[in-house]
């Protein structure tokens, strides 16, 4: 019976013993645990960021592109005037052209 009972206490601390060795292995998985939650939520948090960045990004673009086309839209108008002012010119030559032909006949009439 004696025997039985240190055969029973010797299973016992083995048992004890493969108790603690899972607990200290638990122990660092539950370490290993908590960093991997903690590096999922950092990660978390910067791909929320850069979204963040993204969603900015498009709509500094959207505002750049408005720009863009009301630059194009004065710059076309700047055109138009321009091709006027340039025709103003050439008909403001072409009749000055004109008044200082009309100027030699009545000098020479004289």
């Amino acid at each position: 019976m004696e025997e039985i009972l240190k055969q029973i206490l010797d299973g016992q601390k083995q048992l004890f013993t493969e108790v603690t060795q899972i607990n200290f292995r638990l122990d660092g998985v539950e370490v290993a645990l908590k960093e991997n939650i903690d590096v999922s939520k950092g990660l978390k948090h910067w791909h929320e960021e850069i979204n963040a960045q993204v969603h900015g990004l498009a709509h500094n673009l959207n505002t750049l592109t408005g720009v863009m086309n009301k630059l194009d839209i004065r710059f076309n108008k700047t055109d138009e005037q321009f091709d006027r002012m340039a025709n103003d010119v050439i008909f403001l030559v072409r009749k000055a052209s004109e008044h200082e032909q009309d100027i030699r006949q009545l000098s020479r009439a004289k």
